[in-house]
């Protein structure tokens, strides 16, 4: 069916409608292959339409003696449309997309096994076909994991960076426009779904890919704008969290300069520890979020996490007094500011809005800070009456506040 002079779009397009209606005639020297059966029925065989079984036992033909064609390329096509979580095929269709774009692989029985070594690069024209297809499939199920690893395994041929390039800087734009589109991409998926984890992991892994201290600056500005358009989505605080400590140590790598972040490694990545300038920015972030709604566990979460990991950073070993001192002062701040806010909320309960009685996550939050303090009794006095109330307004995790109650009046008994 190659030997026409049509253009090879329109050939594309036929061989397609063909796939779809006709496939015998498009797999003549094809022997399609059933799928296995036990020698005793099954007892609740799954009822696949004619359509369906044709159509994978040419699949299975096709993978048995590894055909790399375009017409193998369709019929994974076909498949994907009928089941899209199918990871064998979504496999076998980057392997064709592969050898097509190494030259191989001819429209009809052209069998280009080959080396099954992955190629350098793929098509430009032929990744952005597959990453629209991806699109269309993924909009009935955005949370389809296959669709998402196709995506990154399409786009990691197109972040990489190319050989024997003249304008470095070139190089780079072209990867920053292309990390920038698929950005946007995801963008509008989180729209339909601000909480959809797939999106949220593949956009930190652009960002991580390109490694540009633009992208990880506006990252900071885009889970802003999510955390003020859903102030509880804990996502999009995790997204920031992600760019103002990864983003730190991307950003000075770029630079070659030197940054007050201290490297450290977590799950095999470089993340830093916020310098203490910027550790005092992400935690008065977090207050304010926890001002606008003290219910919201969201920032609460936050800030523990701000100050806690610069409590454990100089307390780790090698920081000078004066750190320590500074790190002392800024968690003692913070829990001032907490007290005050503790404080006004049972002077002046709001309005008729807020449930009555105190505000558990406040306290909660206030107990976490206190707790830090293991060797001052002023701090765990106060504590231990915080997890005493907690047990009658938080009566769900009653026995939950009591073990934290046990453990505070040991930490006390130390002392005395």
């Amino acid at each position: 069916p190659t030997d026409d002079h049509r253009p090879p779009h329109q050939h594309k397009r036929t061989l397609f409608h063909k796939t779809m209606n006709d496939l015998p005639s498009l797999f003549p020297d094809i022997t399609p292959i059933p799928q296995s059966t036990t020698p005793e029925p099954p007892v609740c065989s799954i009822a696949y339409t004619p359509e369906f079984s044709q159509a994978h036992d040419y699949l299975r033909a096709l993978l048995a003696i590894d055909e790399q064609s375009e017409r193998a390329f369709h019929l994974t096509t076909v498949c994907l449309k009928m089941n899209a979580a199918n990871y064998t095929v979504w496999h076998y269709r980057r392997r064709c997309l592969a050898a097509l774009s190494s030259g191989g692989g001819g429209g009809g029985g052209d069998t280009s096994s080959g080396s099954t070594t992955t190629p350098s690069t793929v098509d430009d024209e032929r990744i952005e076909e597959d990453l629209k297809f991806a699109d269309d499939l993924g909009g009935t199920n955005p949370k389809n994991y296959q669709l998402w690893y196709h995506r990154r395994a399409l786009l990691e041929f197109r972040f990489k960076k190319g050989e024997n390039v003249v304008s470095g800087d070139a190089e780079e734009e072209r990867r920053l426009g292309a990390a920038k589109k698929e950005l946007d991409y995801v963008d509008k998926i989180l729209d339909d779904d601000s909480k959809n984890y797939h999106a949220w992991s593949h956009r930190q892994w652009i960002i991580r890919t390109i490694n540009n201290p633009q992208l990880w600056s506006s990252e900071i500005e885009y889970s802003h704008s999510k955390i003020l358009s859903d102030p509880r989505n804990n996502s999009a605080w995790n997204q920031r969290w992600f760019a103002t400590h990864e983003g730190q140590i991307a950003s000075t790598n770029a630079s070659g300069g030197e940054s007050n972040d201290k490297p450290r490694y977590q799950r095999g990545k470089v993340v830093g520890v916020l310098s203490h300038e910027n550790a005092n920015i992400e935690a008065h972030y977090a207050l304010c979020g926890a001002k606008i709604d003290p219910f919201n566990e969201s920032p609460w979460r936050y800030l523990i996490g701000v100050l806690v990991e610069q409590w454990r950073s100089v307390h780790r070993g090698g920081s000078t007094k004066e750190e320590i001192a500074n790190v002392t002062t800024l968690f003692r701040e913070y829990i001032t500011e907490v007290r005050g806010m503790k404080q006004s909320w049972d002077e002046n309960r709001p309005s008729d809005d807020c449930p009555d009685g105190p505000c558990v996550s406040l306290m909660s939050a206030l107990v976490d800070l206190l707790e830090v303090f293991t060797e001052e009794k002023e701090m765990l006095t106060e504590a231990q009456t915080l997890c005493g109330e907690l047990m009658l307004e938080d009566p769900v995790r009653r026995k939950y506040w009591r073990k934290r109650q046990t453990m505070v009046a040991k930490w006390l008994e130390t002392l005395n």
